[in-house]
């Protein structure tokens, strides 16, 4: 993958999907009844008997002067009528019922921000000189 570019995958290959994306992966998909909106991956599940599953998840919302925080989700699986297909379904919160918001139409994966530091990069800063005042 080009560092810093998104990296586009194959929607309609389910299969393959589970396999390149790992759970905290950020991606950007649209759908058929949504425009792009940028997740992070909650869970791959590659069950071979009901089709490869996606999971993902946005940041959390406040809801209501409480602070009711609420989760919502995406569960993302092949559609019934053609397996090369994934239908997209949101399930808001709890009390809220899941709506299907369309099918997957594409899909990206989203680089890093930030890169973790190598073995050889110092782990400190280095130290800086003092400077006088009258210099």
């Amino acid at each position: 993958m080009t560092h810093g570019v998104p990296q586009p995958l194959d929607p309609r290959d389910p299969t393959t999907l589970v396999q390149e994306l790992s759970p905290g992966d950020r991606v950007r998909i649209t759908t058929t009844e949504r425009p792009r909106t940028i997740l992070t991956v909650a869970d791959t599940i590659p069950t071979p008997s009901k089709g490869p599953r996606l999971v993902f998840s946005v940041p959390p919302t406040t809801t209501n002067a409480h602070e009711h925080v609420q989760h919502a989700h995406y569960h993302c699986s092949p559609s019934e009528s053609d397996s090369s297909t994934m239908t997209v379904t949101e399930y808001p919160s709890s009390d809220t019922p899941p709506e299907c918001i369309g099918t997957l139409t594409t899909i990206a994966h989203l680089p890093r921000l930030s890169t973790p530091p190598t073995d050889d990069a110092p782990t400190t800063a280095p130290a800086v000189s003092e400077v006088h005042v009258n210099e």
